[in-house]
This record gives structure tokens, C-alpha cells and sequence, in this order.
């Protein structure tokens, strides 16, 4: 068991910025979070950051993967792969999603994500996301029509056996047959329901949010949008005061003044970013695959081959993090949008004791380089996933 001190650092908690602070690790929990001086922790290691940032690890609910791995079509050895790598992004826990598949593939890439083992310092599997099957070909996307079809509580139930207890969300288009009934037996079963590529009116998204739907799948894209004469599924979600909004901020997907907008309307506890990530991400421009489709990469935006629709996105977290910054956010708020939030949304705080620095939690942990808010180092579970070459002398 290794016991260590990180001591001189600015540390963020989800209520205080602590200038001068440090945080005490055993094993692979926090034990200990203050001011400077540290007490108390006699016999433990130090590790001195002085000026150092360190922040609650980044928690991913949507990527459907990066540096070359389609997690729709992943072998269990390649979802340990891409929890190995990861960390260099900041990246302590992340959800794999799926597209839309045919029936057995969806159970296969269930099984896969479940026979993956843990990775020590790699990024912890925290479950698994459906983005369908249950969804609207209309706002398809990059996903394929074909692979669409009404909600089946018979199909539903073998996914989530499949899933072995790790099925966390699933993305439902509320207009489509079937998905009413859907919803309320997926939050009886406690997985969270989501809102996304869908048509739907305003109060057909009104009515799933009654019936338990509480996220919304990257707000503003593949559903319908404003209009002042058809309020559609973004302006009822942005409404719903208890509903988390994704949002994927690439300055691609939404502009930054819709970004800011929707922080400053929504408050940014109710906001997740994501990566959306596809394998694609942390690669060289090029043709890639997303499920069943073909995707081109060019100038690090992804579009489908066929239609040129945008394809999920090269956005890795720690970007989205520094994204956000830029938009003169604070670092609480930050990390706030991109660990707690991801957290909570799925339930996974309490469940798993990640999201935040808190003591009991996980030693989940970023270490940003004060300079540029780069990734200097990040630990998950007390183990040091990524190191940059001038620290590695003090966490590995």
C-alpha cells in the first residue's frame, strides 16, 4: 500500500479553491484534503507540486472512442487499449457508447465492454451508454437509419442482462413507438435515460421528462431546434430545471455563444461536456470508421463519407476543458462541468465515489500545469496513469 502527500498545490474541490493546499492518498482513496500545513499524515510519502493545479479527474459519459479504437466494434483487449491511454487526456473514468447496431451487435459490444478487466493507472470502465437503438432516423446524424427501430422492453431486457448491472443510459427519441413505455421501465431498472436524435415537439419532450428522462444527448445537435412558432426538444430540455445537458464544446458542434449562453441560462452544474469522441480523436486526419460508417477526417472536423454530416468529433477532454476556460469560466466551474456534473448525471458520485476531491473518494486527480492548464500528470485510483517526463521522478 503506498501512502502519499501532494503537498504545495492549488486544490479544487466542488466547494472551495484551496490556494496552498494539499491532499493525502492511501491506497487508492483520498484520505485527507486541506490548507497547508498537512497534519496528521506522519509515515506518508510527500510529493511536492509547489504551483501545481489539481482537480478532480475528468469523467467522460459520451465517447464512442479515440487514438484508433472504434469501442462500437472493440475487442475487450482493445477497450483495456483505450482505458491504458486515456489518461494523457485527463480522462479518469469514461462511459463507451455505442451507435445504433443490429440487434446482436449491440449484445456483442455489451459483453465486450463488461469482459474488459481493470488496467491499474488506466481509466476506469464506469458503464455503459446506448446512443440508441430507440432514436429517430430523421435526425439520424452519422448513424445509421437503417439500424433504427421502435423501442422493444424484450430487446431492452436482454441488452440490459448483456450489460451485467454496468448499463448506465440509454438515448431515446421520445416520438418513436414504443419509447414512453421504455422510459419508465428503464428508470425502474436505474439506468438513466437520455433525450437525443430525435424530432420530437416540446411536449413530447415535456411528457418523457415526467416519465423520468433526466439528459440530454449533445444538446442542439440531431433533434429539433428553436423556432419561436415550434419550441422543439433543445428549448424543453434547456427548460427542465432537474434535466443535465451535454454539450459538446469544439466551437464546432455549437458555437461559443451558445456554449456561453446556455452555461449563464442552465447554470453551469447542469452542464457536461463531453467528448463525443469517435477513434478518430488524438489521430491524424483520415478515413475512420464509426459503428457501420465510413467517416473522413479533414482539418480534425469528422463528417460522414455519404451524407457529410457531422460524425461525433476529434475533441478530446481535456480540450473541451480548456475550451471552456477560454470562455472565462472559472477553474471550479471547470472542473465542476467536466468531472461532478458527468458524474452526477449518471449517478455515479456515490455509486463509484468519483467526480470530486473529497475524502473517501477515489484518487481520481489531474494535475494541470499552471502555465497553460496542460495535463501534467493524472492518477486514477492512487496510481499515476500519465506522467509528463519532468515529473516522473515524483509520481511514478
Amino acid at each position: 500500500m503506498r501512502r502519499y502527500v501532494i503537498r504545495g498545490v492549488t486544490v479544487v474541490t466542488p466547494t472551495y479553491v484551496l490556494r496552498r493546499g494539499y491532499v493525502a492518498i492511501e491506497d487508492d482513496t483520498i484520505v485527507g484534503v486541506g490548507r497547508e500545513p498537512s497534519r496528521g499524515f506522519e509515515g506518508f510519502d510527500e510529493v511536492s507540486l509547489e504551483g501545481y493545479v489539481v482537480g478532480p479527474g475528468f469523467v467522460d459519459t459520451h465517447t464512442h472512442g479515440a487514438l484508433g479504437i472504434d469501442l462500437s466494434t472493440a475487442s475487450p483487449s482493445e477497450v483495456e487499449e483505450l482505458s491504458r491511454r486515456l489518461p494523457r487526456f485527463g480522462v479518469t473514468s469514461f462511459i463507451p457508447t455505442s451507435v445504433a447496431l443490429p440487434r446482436e451487435a449491440l449484445r456483442a459490444f455489451c459483453r465486450s465492454v463488461v469482459s474488459a478487466g481493470g488496467v491499474p493507472g488506466g481509466a476506469r470502465v464506469a458503464g455503459v451508454h446506448l446512443e440508441g437503438p430507440y432514436i429517430n432516423p430523421v435526425r439520424a446524424g452519422a448513424q445509421n437509419p437503417s439500424n433504427m427501430r421502435e423501442a422493444s422492453l424484450e430487446e431492452f431486457g436482454e441488452l440490459l442482462a448483456e450489460c451485467g448491472g454496468l448499463l448506465r443510459a440509454i438515448t431515446v427519441a421520445p416520438e418513436v413507438r414504443g419509447v414512453r413505455e421504455l422510459i419508465s421501465y428503464a428508470v425502474s431498472k436505474g439506468v438513466v435515460v437520455q433525450v437525443g436524435h430525435t424530432d420530437a415537439t416540446y411536449s413530447e419532450v415535456e411528457e418523457a421528462v415526467v416519465l423520468g428522462a433526466s439528459k440530454a444527448t449533445h444538446l442542439y445537435n440531431a433533434m429539433s431546434t428553436f423556432h419561436h412558432r415550434s419550441p422543439g426538444a433543445a428549448l424543453a430540455l434547456l427548460r427542465a430545471r432537474d434535466v443535465y445537458l451535454e454539450l459538446i464544446v469544439d466551437f464546432v458542434h455549437v458555437a461559443p455563444e451558445v456554449v456561453d449562453f446556455t452555461i449563464d441560462y442552465a447554470s453551469y452544474r447542469r452542464v457536461v461536456l463531453v467528448s463525443d469522441s469517435i477513434a478518430a480523436a488524438g489521430m491524424p486526419d483520415g478515413r475512420y470508421r464509426l459503428g457501420d460508417i465510413e467517416v473522413e477526417v479533414v482539418g480534425g472536423i469528422a463528417r460522414t463519407v455519404d451524407t457529410k454530416a457531422l460524425a461525433g468529433s476529434t475533441l478530446t477532454m481535456d480540450r473541451a476543458f480548456a475550451n471552456v476556460v477560454s470562455l472565462n469560466y472559472s477553474l471550479a466551474e471547470a472542473f465542476y462541468m467536466s468531472s461532478l456534473a458527468p458524474a452526477l448525471s449518471l449517478g455515479l458520485t456515490w455509486r463509484l465515489g468519483i467526480g470530486a476531491i473529497r475524502p473517501g473518494f477515489k484518487a481520481d486527480m489531474v494535475v494541470l500545469d499552471p502555465k497553460d492548464l496542460s495535463i501534467a500528470a493524472t492518477i486514477v485510483g492512487g496510481t499515476a496513469g500519465y506522467v509528463r517526463e519532468d515529473l516522473k521522478h515524483l509520481l511514478t
